[in-house]
């Protein structure tokens, strides 16, 4: 049971990491900040991605592979 509490407790999903993400930033680099995402969709050329755990969530959507819209909730 440890381990699972530990793990859990393990994530990029925090205000220190949302606050490195800049518009402009390429695919590459928000995945070097935040880890994999959760879950991508397309749809008119707009790529929006999500990362979640818990309560915490972070969305990016980028066209032509760089970041337009950034937002987070739940990150402390």
């Amino acid at each position: 049971m440890r381990t699972a509490l530990f793990l859990s407790g393990c994530t990029h999903l925090n205000q220190s990491s949302f606050d490195r993400l800049d518009a402009g930033m390429n695919i590459e680099e928000v995945e070097g900040i935040l880890g994999k995402p959760s879950n991508c969709d397309e749809d008119f050329g707009r790529l929006s991605c999500i990362w979640n755990s818990g309560e915490r969530e972070v969305k990016v959507d980028y066209v032509q592979g760089k970041i337009v819209v950034f937002s987070a909730e739940g990150l402390q």
